[in-house]
């Protein structure tokens, strides 16, 4: 009975052997193919260069989505079909502007700064007030009783040291998402994030807010780095 077994463990291990080894050909064909045939990247520039910007319940959006089924077909899928779904629909205002005061005295220099994705409006006569500076959200929760009435600037630096750097991005981001609630929590009238991105130029890098229904709405923009 002992030389029964291990014979057919042996000829188990082997099948299990000869199986791992099939399967890692075929996974190297398919990464040959891609590498050497692939049209990932060119998919992607056309997506974003000739489509562009495709913000939910944009033109840009029903755009991606008819090409996409299209690529879909064309690259051989099996079954492509497209399923009906409610979005959230929002649509950028005017120009974005600010400036600031130093001492009571207007500097009259252009800050770049581009609004958050579902942020509010400021309305026609914009949002003045002081600004309060803070690192993250602890310090936010230190100082909350100097927020009332002032413009939450989240100054939180995109942490270079991450080597996978989606890991940096959502870090960073959840200031975006997060920080006009909490800082409306404590009676913000508006908030800027810093840009989230590696770069240390003066385009900012925006994405959507989230609003906590808790809480009021205020305006939210993202400020390029000087």
């Amino acid at each position: 009975m002992q030389k029964l077994f291990f014979i057919a463990s042996f000829f188990v291990a082997a099948f299990q052997v000869k199986a791992q080894n099939a399967d890692s050909i075929f996974i190297k064909k398919l990464a040959d193919e891609i590498l050497t045939n692939g049209k990932a990247y060119e998919n992607l520039r056309h997506l974003t260069k000739q489509i562009g910007g495709r913000l939910a319940g944009s033109p840009g959006m029903v755009k991606s989505e008819q090409w996409g089924m299209i690529v879909m077909k064309e690259s051989g899928a099996e079954k492509a079909s497209m399923q009906q779904c409610m979005v959230p629909h929002w649509v950028r205002g005017g120009e974005d502007q600010a400036s600031f005061n130093v001492q009571g005295k207007k500097v009259y220099e252009k800050l770049d700064v581009v609004a958050l994705g579902n942020s509010i409006g400021t309305g026609k006569n914009g949002v003045t007030a002081e600004v309060i500076k803070v690192n993250s959200f602890d310090e936010l929760e230190k100082r909350k009783d100097e927020v009332k009435g002032k413009i939450v600037f989240y100054n939180y630096k995109f942490n270079d040291t991450y080597i996978n750097t989606f890991l940096a991005y959502r870090d960073a981001s959840q200031y975006r998402g997060q920080g006009p609630s909490r800082a409306a929590k404590y009676g913000a009238k508006a908030v800027i994030v810093r840009s989230m991105s590696h770069a240390a130029d003066n385009n900012p890098h925006t994405g959507a807010t989230r609003y906590d229904s808790a809480y009021e709405k205020i305006p939210a923009v993202a400020i390029g780095l000087r």
